[in-house]
């Protein structure tokens, strides 16, 4: 048809347009030449838009070098730039150079630009420290969710060394909380208390063997508590004297539990612990005085050496050794004993008075009574020490622990002399 639209001819460059840029419509319309403009003006090019493609040229024709273009004014479109090799963009006077596609301009202290296709740079993480502590924060790998590195643990999960203030891994892990130093606290309790008995042995040993000792203190301790002998008989003391001897102590041991107990001077504990060992084997004189005239007697009538000494140490160190390992072992907490413990010793107490001023004697069934009560108190005090005391006052815990293995071994004491001696 005649009024058909012809195609475009066909060159070895491809498909030669019909139309120039910028002059949509017009067919047939001449090329201009290189160095002249548009009629059209061309809109202003954005900073980092591509460039229009310059007009198809004749295969093997260079086009002609642009002249210096006029001073252009402000908002005016400008020239198209000179042709340049592929990929390159036209310099620019006085402006940076071309940043790749996507990244942000250096800016000073500042990480550098990032490649094509890569995130915006990730804020840097919080101080660590210490060698060997988790690694800054990385931006998401290629096809990686956000938060998640090629390979590496999520956001939020420990690498190396905790961060300064992180809990440990396991909530409530403390088992091992103060262990080293509850540990450290039983082993000088019991220090202490080995130290008490020896030093309470040793003075017992004094007062009888030596013999100024002996006749400066143990002598008359015995006259004025019990009596004494005179030509192979006997002459008994009254008996509120045993009385003023068990206040002396009582309140020997008052001061001493206060001294150990409820201060925080170790001078003062170690005070107390002395003052109370001495009054404890000065309390024992009498009675171990009693034991070996019993002992004396026994051997001259043939019947032998009842070794009632030696055999009530055995039995209370071997009854405190076994409550010792009964406590250790289950772990149980006798601290329900307490009540029951000062009810009891209260209840001793005003047996004791009462026997001092109506006369009446205390036999076997009192002592064993007083047995049960101090293995009652070597538990609770066992139990304490194991979980409730301050581990700062081992010496008020091996004084009170002390003071419960002297009633065991005093009334043990009580029971072979009344046993053996009849």
């Amino acid at each position: 048809m005649s009024n058909d639209q012809k195609p475009p001819a066909k060159t070895i460059m491809g498909w030669a347009p019909n139309n120039l840029p910028g002059q949509p419509g017009q067919p047939g319309q001449p090329q201009q030449p290189w160095d002249q403009q548009p009629p059209a003006a061309q809109p202003p090019q954005q900073w980092g838009a591509p460039q229009p493609p310059p007009p198809a040229q004749p295969w093997g024709q260079q086009p002609p070098m642009p002249q210096a273009p006029p001073p252009q004014q402000w908002g005016a479109p400008q020239p198209p730039p000179p042709a340049q090799p592929w990929g390159q963009q036209p310099p620019m006077p006085q402006a940076p150079p071309p940043q790749p596609w996507g990244a942000q301009p250096p800016m000073p202290q500042q990480p550098p630009p990032q490649q094509w296709g890569a995130p915006p740079p990730q804020p840097p993480p919080p101080q660590q420290q210490g060698w060997g502590g988790p690694p800054p924060q990385q931006g998401p790998s290629f096809g990686a969710p956000p938060g998640v590195g090629f390979g590496g643990p999520p956001q939020g999960m420990p690498f190396g060394n905790q961060q300064q203030g992180s809990k440990r891994g396991v909530a409530g892990a403390d088992a091992t909380v103060g262990v080293s130093a509850r540990v450290k606290y039983i082993r000088l309790v019991y220090l202490h208390l080995f130290g008490a008995i020896l030093a309470f042995t040793g003075i017992e040993y004094l007062l009888f063997k030596n013999a100024t000792l002996g006749k400066k203190v143990t002598a008359p301790l015995v006259d004025f508590a019990i009596g004494h002998l005179y030509e192979g008989e006997f002459y008994p003391a009254p008996r509120w004297h045993w009385g003023v001897v068990l206040a002396v102590f009582t309140a020997l041991s008052f001061i001493a539990h206060y001294m150990a107990e409820h201060t925080r001077s170790k001078p003062l504990h170690y005070i107390g612990l002395t003052i109370y060992t001495i009054g404890e084997a000065l309390i024992f004189v009498p009675l171990l005085m009693i034991v070996t005239w019993v002992t004396k007697d026994m051997i001259a009538s043939g019947k032998g050496d009842p070794n009632i000494i030696r055999d009530a140490a055995y039995i209370t160190l071997g009854v405190f050794g076994a409550l010792t390992a009964s406590v250790f072992i289950t772990k149980k907490d006798f601290s329900f004993l307490r009540t029951a413990l000062v009810v009891g010793g209260a209840a001793a107490m005003g047996l004791i008075v009462l026997s001092l001023v109506f006369g009446f004697n205390l036999g076997i069934v009192f002592s064993i009574a007083m047995v049960l009560l101090a293995v009652g108190q070597i538990l609770y005090e066992t139990s304490q020490i194991m979980q409730h005391d301050d581990t700062d006052n081992y010496v008020g815990a091996a004084l009170s622990l002390f003071a419960s293995v002297a009633l065991l071994f005093w009334y043990v004491i009580r029971i072979l002399l009344k046993l053996r001696s009849e």
